[in-house]
């Protein structure tokens, strides 16, 4: 029989497995070390909930404490299956030349993303010869509204999907992040029907970025390819032909993806 956990308020929430999954989805790339206190706080439990999950999770190898800082982070066990998921992750395997080859075409940074809540997670990134600095890599998190990975993600879920979003508060990072419902729900519009988005200063200040849809064998789009770079380099002169790249590549990534699904099918 599952246990049943309950908030500060003695209401009845999620069990012990889903608090458990929930405090392993609290680590990131960007904060690989947390401590009880602020675990307590963003899973809205008890410390001595914490406690007790972290002291069941370090038992199997999930978690490992720095006994120097009392802080805690992941263990050898998920490590090892993140190890397992990344080297058979299709995804990634029959990405990588193409994004290899869209990064010398555009002499830029491209990166591999997908979908998760309100964030796009990149799952893999190659770096031009001369990056700007964007603080990404493999695994991290960036909002979806204001990226153009994110939007051409956003753009071609459901409607019902994209209705749940919008009724949350988008955040502005810049003068030209788009907060307003009535104007994001018609770039989603637009960007689903010219297939890809182009994102100009949105989420930093200098840096644009250029999105395509990837698809898998039901034509569902379950990621995005994207290229990003300084305004100087992505501007009027050179964005036509960078779409072009990019849109290349997103279907190049999507013939291969469906052919492998297709093979694991027969």
């Amino acid at each position: 029989m599952i246990e049943i956990l309950h908030d500060r308020k003695g209401t009845s929430r999620f069990t012990t497995l889903e608090n458990a999954l929930r405090l392993l989805n609290s680590f990131s790339m960007d904060e690989p070390e947390l401590g009880v206190t602020d675990l307590a706080e963003r899973l809205g439990i008890a410390n001595s909930t914490v406690h007790r999950l972290l002291t069941t999770l370090m038992s199997e190898g999930f978690i490992t404490k720095d006994r120097q800082t009392n802080l805690y982070r992941l263990g050898a066990s998920i490590l090892a299956l993140g190890n397992i998921v990344q080297s058979k992750l299709r995804l990634n395997e029959v990405a990588q030349p193409v994004l290899e080859t869209l990064v010398q075409q555009s002499k830029e940074t491209a990166h591999v993303g997908i979908l998760k809540r309100h964030d796009v997670i990149y799952l893999n990134k190659i770096e031009c010869s001369h990056p700007v600095r964007l603080l990404s890599h493999a695994g991290k998190r960036n909002p979806v509204h204001c990226t153009s990975s994110g939007q051409v993600l956003l753009a071609f879920q459901s409607p019902q999907k994209i209705e749940a979003f919008l009724q949350h508060r988008r955040e502005p990072y810049t003068r030209k992040t788009i907060t307003d419902r009535k104007a994001f729900r018609n770039l989603l519009n637009r960007i689903k029907k010219q297939g890809y988005s182009l994102s100009i200063e949105e989420l930093h200040e200098g840096v644009s970025s250029i999105a395509a849809p990837i698809r898998n064998m039901n034509g569902h789009v379950v990621a995005s390819v994207t290229i990003a770079g300084p305004v100087q380099r992505i501007n009027n002169h050179t964005i036509p032909n960078l779409i072009k790249l990019v849109m290349h590549a997103g279907d190049e990534i999507t013939e291969r993806l469906q052919l492998i699904e297709k093979e694991l099918h027969l």
